[in-house]
């Protein structure tokens, strides 16, 4: 809330109400006349610069990252900022894309688990081991997770003798 924004429009309605109420206190008559139709305009006009003023952030508590002497706010070289935490490491493949079965060489799309052609489950690219179907999703058996959120340490695949690719 901007108070000193808020105030000029409480000032604003002050005047309005006194404009209403000056004629009829000086001179004890009833009738509209221009002080008093102002009045009338000026207090929703004082009332919307309230309202703003309230929306309006203080420019003495909020300042463009505590450039201007804002105590709440850290500045980057002040030294007692947290520390960032280290983020997650990339995936290293994108978890939509398609995947081809080691054994028959089919195209395998992201959501199945199972083969479409041999039937055999497919690897996860997690930790290599064969993926489970669970509520039509294709989920790694270690962690009971998604394949792109598998947190299973990484296994060695077995090689299959005898279906080499050829080209």
């Amino acid at each position: 809330m901007n108070r000193s924004i808020a105030l000029v429009g409480v000032a604003v309605i002050l005047a309005g109400f006194s404009l209403v109420a000056a004629p009829i206190v000086l001179t004890g008559t009833e009738q509209f006349d221009l002080f008093q139709e102002s009045g009338i305009f000026l207090s929703p006009i004082g009332l919307l610069v309230v309202l703003i003023g309230g929306v309006q952030p203080n420019p003495e508590r909020t300042t463009v990252g505590g450039t201007f002497g804002n105590p709440d706010e850290r500045r980057p070289g002040s030294g007692s900022a947290r520390p960032v935490p280290a983020s997650r490491p990339a995936l290293g493949y994108n978890p939509h894309a398609p995947v081809d079965c080691r054994y028959c060489r089919t195209v395998i799309t992201f959501d199945l688990a199972f083969c479409p052609r041999c039937a055999r489950p497919r690897d996860c690219r997690g930790c290599g081991r064969p993926l489970d179907s669970a509520v039509d999703a294709a989920d790694c058996p270690g962690c009971h997770r998604v394949e792109a959120f598998c947190n299973c340490p990484r296994l060695a695949r077995p090689f299959v003798v005898g279906m080499a690719w050829r080209a």
